[in-house]
């Protein structure tokens, strides 16, 4: 289990993932581990079965009944912090200190962790993602962040590189599925595209061109281009990574935009090519 979760269009499962942290009861369902009375203050068992299945929670999907997530339920459990800004339309720098930073040089008021969900986290400001990262680099072991969102567009490469992503779940499957064919070609492009020169690199765009009808098809190319580059980007902090990653969101943006795909597309391989 991680510290530190992008939950993109997933305010449910969000919740539910937060209150299980604190979950003084484990599921009494052999996918959860039988039956047994977990540690006093909860040990964050049901959370990380939740995120195992993400198919229920708790005792085959109902509510838990113990004194926990009955509190998180009503809206004033001690240990969860819901971050807000309080200026309109952002959360800035202030906010982060007074509502995360700062309670989190504190224990948990009375169980395992202390949870900070930040509700319309594509609204944190540029100067307040920075001024998590040291937060999040360095957590304390009762600290978990659930940033809750609408979309990544906004975030930074250095901070979404230090979270896990959780994408919305589909009726179909709970995890998008992605074709082992669009894999290899993100892959493709990933170490076929390093150290092309500019003509070269516009060539690459023919990889694109069987999916330039399928939107959906192009933006799932370029999430996995852009776990691709995140992954690199933990072992190698370079500013061409750091330019490349920013490149594949911006993208994304503009083909969410209905922007002009193929110039989009030779931009975003222009700005690969120099990683």
């Amino acid at each position: 289990m991680s510290h530190a979760y992008i939950w993109e269009a997933e305010n449910k499962n969000a919740h539910e993932f937060a209150k299980g942290l604190n979950c003084l009861k484990k599921a009494a369902t052999p996918l959860y581990g039988g039956l047994g009375a977990a540690p006093p203050l909860g040990d964050g068992n049901c959370a990380s079965n939740f995120l195992a299945n993400e198919e229920g929670f708790g005792n085959n999907g109902n509510s838990c009944e113990c004194i926990s997530c009955k509190v998180f339920e009503s809206g004033n459990h001690p240990d969860t912090i819901y971050v807000t800004g309080t200026k309109s339309g952002s959360i800035g720098v202030d906010d982060v200190r007074e509502q995360i930073i700062l309670p989190m040089s504190s224990k948990p008021f009375r169980y395992k962790y202390k949870v900070f969900i930040v509700e319309n986290a594509e609204t944190l400001t540029p100067q307040a993602q920075n001024a998590l990262l040291k937060t999040i680099e360095e957590p304390a072991p009762y600290g978990v962040f659930l940033f809750v969102c609408k979309h990544i567009h906004n975030f930074l490469p250095t901070l979404m590189s230090r979270c896990v992503r959780k994408r919305k779940q589909t009726s179909d499957t709970k995890i998008t599925a992605i074709s082992s064919e669009i894999e290899e070609l993100a892959h493709e492009i990933y170490y076929g595209i390093q150290g092309k020169d500019i003509f070269d690199a516009f060539l690459m765009y023919r990889l694109f061109e069987p999916y330039k009808d399928s939107k959906e098809t192009i933006q799932n190319i370029l999430n996995l281009l852009y776990s691709l580059y995140c992954e690199r980007f933990k072992y190698n902090q370079h500013t061409s990574l750091i330019n490349a990653i920013e490149a594949i969101v911006k993208t994304k943006k503009i083909l969410s935009q209905n922007g002009n795909t193929q110039l989009a597309l030779e931009l975003l391989l222009l700005e690969l090519s120099k990683v």
